[in-house]
């Protein structure tokens, strides 16, 4: 009978210690799994707001690109070799304004002159000769180099590069202004260029505020 009641408890022992031991590994398991639900949280809006960064950085590319090969003219004036209307880019500056005009006539003050103002649409850019006082610069402007309006000149008495300054008249078309002048006499008026060959009535209209007897 002892013996039996022996085997009895000895076998119920080891239940209740295996009973023990299942739920201390429950709770230490909990234990865990509460201890890492915080962590895993605070993890999901760090991931969030990388994954916005990145989403704003990739929009914005496009559009500084689409700004910088956006096509523009500028009216380029004064101490260049072939002045006039130039087709540019966002991402151009005056000296490469300069470049598409052929480059510094002998005359330039290229001291007066801002290089690397960055070009914007329907700007006038303007490169004085060295003496002359650089004009003033246009509202808004980002520096020397680009003014509201270029400086008269006058058809009795300026030389082949200071013709070259009026808006669009080149090398050529200078001289034909020299040459009607040494064969007329002088310009009694502006009009009078009129008579000259190429500087018809819109020719005249563009270059009207420009020109001086």
């Amino acid at each position: 009978m002892l013996d039996r009641l022996k085997e009895l408890l000895g076998t119920m022992g080891r239940e209740v210690w295996l009973i023990a031991g299942i739920a201390v590994a429950a709770i230490g398991i909990m234990f865990l799994m509460l201890h890492q639900a915080p962590q895993q949280t605070t993890a999901q809006p760090e991931s969030a707001v990388i994954s916005d960064s990145l989403a704003v950085a990739s929009s914005s590319a496009p559009s500084a690109a689409a700004s910088q090969s956006m096509t523009m003219y500028v009216d380029i004036k004064g101490a260049v070799k072939n002045p006039g209307l130039k087709k540019v880019t966002g991402d151009m500056r005056v000296i490469d304004a300069v470049q598409l005009a052929g480059g510094f006539a002998a005359s330039a003050d290229q001291k007066q002159v801002n290089l690397a103002q960055r070009l914007t649409d329907q700007q006038v850019v303007y490169i004085p000769k060295r003496g002359e006082t650089a004009p003033s610069m246009a509202t808004g402007g980002a520096g020397a180099g680009a003014s509201s309006e270029a400086p008269q000149v006058n058809l009795n008495s300026a030389d082949l590069e200071q013709l070259q300054q009026l808006d669009g008249v080149g090398e050529k078309k200078a001289q034909k202004i020299i040459d009607y002048r040494s064969a007329k006499g002088q310009f009694q008026s502006i009009e009078d260029i009129k008579n000259v060959s190429g500087f018809g009535d819109k020719t005249f209209e563009r270059l009207k505020p420009q020109l001086a007897v």
